[in-house]
């Protein structure tokens, strides 16, 4: 599924929901980070700099062409030579120099996929910096959701212990309860305020880190939507991740700049040949009136067959580099084998834990209805409601946070496994 499909059913699925049609959804909230986030925009730049290395390479195949010159001013004596005195001069050089490269040894082909695979590897740099903004996103808006309905329910709480610890002192001037009824209640309230507070500072760093992500104050939000799909069995969930997993590719990358690497290493000390033009002309350098204009084309070449054993030395390096992002590879394969079947195995958990947090819900809510009636009727303590009401809540909060953990964890398989 796209991030363009994504939002559209999201954004579909949010409008039959009373009163979420202006509400951000968590599609839009991704798209705002991608939008918004400076780690993307350096990995963004950081590719288009191997890009451009790439070019740069590329470059070293074809021609080039320089121009240098020099002009000053001062006193030439040749000293009576072919009888000429001293004199003022003002010496000038000027020279053009072509030359295109006609044989390298292997040194510019090795540099251009070096480059490519630099280029490769950044550009996969982008897609995991992508990659792991959204699911920062994801945990973002749905730790922002959870905490939401945390803070509401400990301020009806809170509410409804005021409440009764009022009702209490007064039944207590009345002698119709006792001290220990009335610090029952204030203690159960400072436990309802001690939540409420807790919470009311968990969400401020919640909303502060979704902002942060998303460069916009955060406002209405919409429910969390179905969670994503996901392969349908850990089998393909592994076969996806090692065919697109942006980890694994970018150790593949680095295996195949490696590689080019010792191709350069070995191109290094074998000749190089190529062909010039230059064109000079020259004024007052070594007499007065001294006049020298040349043009020049030809056959240049360069060979080092003796270094001392630092080209055998610089192969020595390029092998071992192979060989160590060889081993990279292999360790980001089993890396992302094993991250996929944790990922998989919290996702199994998180679904589990969802069931039993729904079944859960519904029992607490069942036992606060009971509760209160047997209180209403006598049968039972007003505290009893209280704890009723507190065991609600803490079910409520389960449920919250295993639909966040299903969530994140949906989301993180599809991403190992390259899904976006």
């Amino acid at each position: 599924m796209t991030s363009a499909s994504l939002r559209l059913a999201v954004s579909l699925a949010a409008l039959c929901l009373p009163g979420a049609a202006s509400a951000q959804d968590l599609a839009s909230a991704i798209a705002d980070a991608r939008a918004h986030s400076p780690a993307l925009a350096v990995a963004a730049a950081e590719a288009d700099a191997a890009a451009a290395r790439v070019a740069q390479a590329q470059a070293a195949a074809g021609p080039t062409a320089r121009v240098e010159g020099s002009i000053g001013t001062g006193r030439l004596d040749p000293g009576g030579y072919f009888g000429l005195s001293a004199a003022s001069v003002t010496p000038s050089a000027l020279q053009l120099v072509g030359e295109y490269p006609l044989y390298a040894g292997g040194r510019i082909s090795a540099a251009i996929d070096q480059a490519r695979a630099g280029s490769h590897a950044a550009a996969l740099g982008k897609d995991m910096a992508r990659q792991n903004l959204t699911l920062g996103t994801v945990a973002a808006y749905a730790e922002v959701l959870t905490v939401r309905q945390l803070v509401s329910s400990y301020r009806k709480l809170t509410d409804a212990l005021g409440e009764i610890v009022r009702h209490t002192r007064l039944r207590y001037d009345v002698g119709d309860a006792t001290s220990s009824e009335v610090a029952q209640a204030k203690a159960r309230y400072a436990e309802g305020r001690a939540g409420l507070v807790q919470s009311e500072g968990r969400l401020t760093a919640a909303e502060a880190r979704l902002e942060r992500l998303t460069g916009a104050p955060v406002a209405a939000m919409a429910p969390l939507p179905p969670r994503p799909a996901v392969p349908e069995s850990l089998g393909e969930a592994v076969e996806a991740a090692t065919l697109a997993n942006v980890m694994l590719a970018q150790a593949g990358a680095g295996m195949d700049g490696a590689e080019a690497g010792v191709r350069a290493a070995r191109a290094s000390n074998r000749p190089t040949v190529g062909v010039f033009a230059e064109a000079g002309r020259i004024r007052d350098q070594f007499f007065p009136d001294y006049r020298n204009d040349n043009v020049t084309v030809g056959v240049r070449g360069r060979w080092i067959f003796f270094d001392s054993g630092a080209g055998n030395a610089r192969v020595r390096e390029a092998q071992s580099s192979l060989s160590a992002s060889a081993a990279r590879l292999r360790l980001a394969r089993d890396d992302v084998t094993q991250a996929v079947i944790e990922a998989w195995t919290g996702l199994d958990s998180a679904e589990k834990s969802l069931e039993a947090a729904r079944d859960g819900d519904a029992a607490a809510r069942e036992a606060l209805r009971g509760t209160r009636l047997e209180v209403r009727s006598g049968a039972r303590p007003p505290l009893a409601e209280l704890d009723a009401e507190r065991e609600a809540i803490a079910a409520t909060a389960r449920l919250a946070e295993a639909q966040a953990s299903v969530q994140v964890a949906a989301w993180r398989i599809r991403l190992l496994c390259g899904i976006e």
